[in-house]
């Protein structure tokens, strides 16, 4: 299954202070099963975020002699549409002028101005030979790490999706597992102002982010997908309470999914930050660092985010 490009011009909704006359877009693979009987009546429609240091690569990871690490191939082989963009900024995402402008909220904005445009293309047809026109599908929104922020601070902001996924993030503050220790990721400021990109080694971050049982290779190439993330989202994203106002506006089914070893100081506390929400699931993944697409139990989690998207949409 090969991913579909596809791009999104978002000048438009974006401020004029923030484009500065350029033209921006959204940068974005398409997944679709290739047995599209799998859709059923009324498709289910996912669109991912990937974390900081990641581009949407981290949804489809393709690593010679190592096969299964791609979660929109496995996600669209059980009958589901997978978008995944870029956030602005990020890949093949356009940068803005002074990037330092493109906060968590004009982020937002953006992306969600790019999968408005894709679910009017998804019911206008068109979108891929194979694809009819879709007058019904479920719209399901979900992010890993700060991109588990920026969907919780999109569906807050504009209710984009009809249900949500946070993946590997927390609505109390980011830790990280350094040493044995769970510790505040704020507490240590860079000795420098940042400058408009963060691209910093992972090697501390192993242990957070990946279970021992994660092979080398698997690590490395990891290690060697890093991109450099927008420093204001980047810092934000690792700010206690960030989303805490966010969290609570949210009232459309809630998966969180946290790993064995992951961000958050109190995983069965999460839930309680979502007080408007009626629907929400806790799923601890065992075995698995922060980084759940890597670890040896990932289907697990992939085949929950199918089960548990449409029974709460049925």
């Amino acid at each position: 299954m090969r991913p579909i490009s596809l791009s999104f011009d978002v000048t438009d909704v974006l401020p004029s202070d923030v484009t500065q006359g350029k033209r921006i877009s959204i940068a974005a693979w398409l997944f679709v099963p290739d047995d599209l009987r799998l859709l059923g009546p009324k498709p289910v429609v996912m669109a991912l975020l990937s974390g900081g240091s990641y581009d949407k690569r981290y949804f489809h990871i393709q690593i010679p002699g190592y096969s299964g690490y791609s979660a929109a191939e496995h996600l669209a082989a059980l009958g589901n549409i997978v978008l995944v963009p870029d956030h602005l900024g990020v890949g093949e995402s356009a940068r803005v002028p002074d990037q330092k402008r493109a906060t968590r909220r004009i982020a937002a904005l953006a992306n969600h101005a790019a999968v408005t445009q894709f679910y009017e293309r998804l019911r206008g047809g068109g979108i891929h030979p194979k694809l009819p026109a879709l007058r019904e599908f479920v719209k399901v929104g979900g992010g890993h790490s700060m991109g588990g922020m920026q969907t919780v601070v999109q569906q807050a902001a504009f209710r984009t999706y009809e249900a949500m996924m946070v993946l590997g993030y927390t609505a109390i503050g980011v830790h990280f597992t350094i040493g044995g220790k769970l510790l505040r990721a704020d507490a240590y400021p860079p000795n420098a102002p940042p400058g408009d990109y963060l691209l910093g080694s992972r090697e501390f971050l192993h242990e957070s982010f990946h279970w021992e049982d994660v092979p080398a290779a698997v690590v490395a190439a990891d290690d060697a997908m890093a991109v450099e993330t927008p420093s204001v989202i980047g810092m934000e994203s690792i700010n206690t309470g960030i989303i805490a106002e966010d969290a609570g506006q949210i009232d459309v089914p809630t998966y969180i999914c946290l790993a064995e070893r992951d961000v958050s100081p109190d995983p069965h506390g999460e839930p309680a930050r979502y007080k408007q929400c009626r629907d929400l699931m806790l799923h601890i993944l065992p075995r698995s660092g922060h980084c759940q697409n890597f670890a040896s139990t990932r289907h697990q989690m992939w085949n929950r985010m199918h089960a548990w998207a449409r029974c709460v949409t049925a």
